[in-house]
């Protein structure tokens, strides 16, 4: 401690970063058109639609499809197709570590989900 701090004591009293309280996460979502906080599960109910100003909030595919179709006849085409490098692309990463990347950060084994079934009426 240095001769000025033992004069002049800090005014904010540093606080453990681990005893501070954590939001979980992907609790909130803020809407990029208005800035409002909204709470996940109540914009899922609202469809991703912020409820201040209509905002189409973004949704990933599987998600559309299961809004789309009815759930009972519902069935995947593809499935068990997995991405291949038959061409031994080279760039300034592997392309099967950019594969397994793009697997873990979105869940999907591809890019292209495909569904069959009834159209909810």
């Amino acid at each position: 401690m240095s001769w000025l701090e033992k004069l002049l004591p800090p005014k904010i009293q540093h606080t453990d970063p681990a005893d501070r309280r954590t939001v979980p996460e992907g609790l909130w979502v803020k809407c990029p058109s208005c800035d409002a906080v909204l709470y996940k599960t109540d914009l899922e109910e609202n469809q991703n639609v912020c409820p201040g100003c209509s905002h189409h909030l973004r949704i990933g595919a599987r998600a559309r499809l299961n809004a789309f179709l009815d759930g009972e006849g519902r069935y995947e085409i593809g499935q068990e197709v997995l991405p291949v490098d038959p061409l031994k692309f080279k760039d300034s990463r592997k392309y099967p570590e950019r594969l397994k990347e793009a697997m873990d950060n979105t869940g999907e084994t591809d890019a292209l989900v495909v569904m069959g079934g009834a159209v909810h009426s």
